[in-house]
């Protein structure tokens, strides 16, 4: 059992395998004997989380409203699942957190991703690690339209390019975070292993601080 609990979130654009990676390294770290849990954002289990979710079949509300939307679903996420899953001294493997939110919503208010970062750090806790998988995001379209049948567009591509950009901008320029940055285009089970690796070579080096 850890010391303490630990918090990891998983994050990149649309198609980039988080999924699968996330239940791939449940089945590891949860066969080592940890106790692990997974989320994901935006719920289900929440009025804003369902509205979230009803908008990108629906239409994209005022950016304004859509940030509420994930402040609401998230304190619920928080307080309810990921703070009492700390408590617990589970790790805690989050598909995405409010660093999508600060790059989804900020590509639509002018590439402005710091005040997202900042409302959401002034009410949620920082992870201990955040993962960004980085892929080509013509790969990943290619990727959506294979496995979901979903068609592609010019438009749709632009915007998760810009995406792409402020994920990168965030770890270049963000001081506060501590981002680990993967080629998500490599091999699944060559991913798998050296987060895998990664993540407990970090255990180790935190537990014994």
């Amino acid at each position: 059992m850890l010391e303490n609990g630990l918090l990891i979130a998983f994050e990149g654009i649309d198609g980039t395998g988080k999924t699968s990676i996330i239940t791939a390294l449940l089945k590891c770290f949860t066969e080592d004997g940890f106790g692990v849990v997974t989320f994901k954002e935006p719920t289900n289990e929440t009025e804003a989380g369902r509205k979230i979710r009803s908008s990108y079949v629906e239409g994209r509300v005022s950016i304004e409203e859509e940030l509420q939307w994930f402040i609401e679903d998230r304190e619920w996420n928080v307080h309810e699942r990921i703070l009492p899953s700390l408590a617990e001294k589970k790790i805690v493997l989050l598909d995405r957190y409010f660093f999508s939110t600060a790059c989804y919503q900020g590509a639509r208010m002018n590439n402005d991703w710091k005040s997202i970062l900042e409302t959401n750090r002034a009410k949620f806790p920082e992870p201990d690690l955040t993962i960004i998988i980085n892929v080509d995001p013509r790969i990943s379209q290619q990727r959506i339209i294979k496995e979901r049948q979903k068609s592609n567009s010019f438009e749709e591509l632009e915007y998760q390019r810009n995406v792409q950009r402020l994920f990168l901008e965030i770890v270049e320029q963000d001081t506060i975070g501590n981002y680990l940055l993967i080629n998500g285009e490599e091999p699944l089970a060559d991913i798998i292993e050296t987060l895998y690796f990664r993540i407990k070579q970090f255990i180790e080096e935190r537990e014994k601080e």
